[in-house]
């Protein structure tokens, strides 16, 4: 009988191993899979909104850094274990190039242009420029290749798209805008942010900002009760891989298009 309860207990400890493993979380993409995932979606040439609509994964998304407010929202980000893509702006890296060697290591960095211009209103090679600047200048510091672009205003142009897609870079919009840029108190920007919360969503913030801070701190635990993951974009691609054909849609872009 003794001998009979020792192999039943080591069979319950073999049996219990694979769930002390998942306590650990989720496996994330490797560097590789997350480039391939965006690769695949930016070689359509059109911006993107969303990923696809399985797993519990969420992007949340932070423009107009680096600045004084980044670090902190980086250290709540870092208490769940969440990543999130920060679309930074070269004309901040000088005084902040810290803290952007730290978005590339605790997240992703994506190009949100050199000083935040509408781009519409900027002739072709300086809309390239604005994006070239930012980017090369990122690279540089953080040591990382920027795979992503998002528009200042979420404005861009045939042409930037065209040379986006030429280098290989995805831009990325948002199925969820916060509006703390639009001046939302900071109640309204938790609540729209928690209600775009879905499986592939990509929610729209500005971490430089207090009101924006404050929904961040009461977002973070919220999410997390919810059982989902705040990942960056790419891992979001990799885990969640949009269907193609809805990305054109989404982007007012037939089936046929090349």
């Amino acid at each position: 009988m003794r001998r009979h309860a020792l192999v039943i207990a080591a069979l319950g400890a073999l049996v219990a191993l694979p769930a002390a493993g998942l306590a650990k979380g989720p496996t994330m993409p490797t560097e590789a899979q997350q480039q391939e995932a965006v690769a695949r979606v930016a070689a359509l040439g059109v911006p993107i909104y969303e990923a696809g609509n399985q797993g519990k994964y969420v992007a949340l998304t932070f423009d107009d850094g680096p600045g004084p407010y980044t670090g902190k929202v980086m250290d709540e980000l870092k208490k769940y274990g969440f990543r999130s893509t920060f679309f930074v702006n070269g004309k901040n890296f000088a005084s902040w190039s810290d803290t952007l060697r730290r978005e590339g290591r605790e997240g992703n960095v994506g190009d949100h242009t050199w000083s935040h211009h509408y781009l519409p209103d900027l002739p072709v090679s300086q809309q390239i420029s604005e994006v070239s600047r930012s980017m090369t200048a990122s690279s540089g510091i953080t040591g990382d290749r920027v795979q992503i672009f998002r528009p200042p205003y979420g404005s861009t142009t045939s042409p930037l798209n065209s040379w986006l897609q030429s280098k290989g870079m995805l831009g990325v919009l948002w199925s969820t805008d916060s509006r703390d840029s639009l001046g939302a108190k900071r109640e309204e920007i938790l609540r729209l942010s928690k209600e775009g919360v879905k499986p592939g969503a990509i929610i729209l913030l500005h971490e430089n900002r207090g009101q924006t801070y404050w929904a961040v701190n009461r977002l973070l635990p919220w999410i997390k009760k919810q059982g989902y993951t705040a990942v960056t974009v790419p891992e979001l691609l990799a885990l969640n891989p949009p269907d193609l054909a809805a990305v054109k849609r989404r982007a007012g872009v037939g089936v046929g298009f090349r």
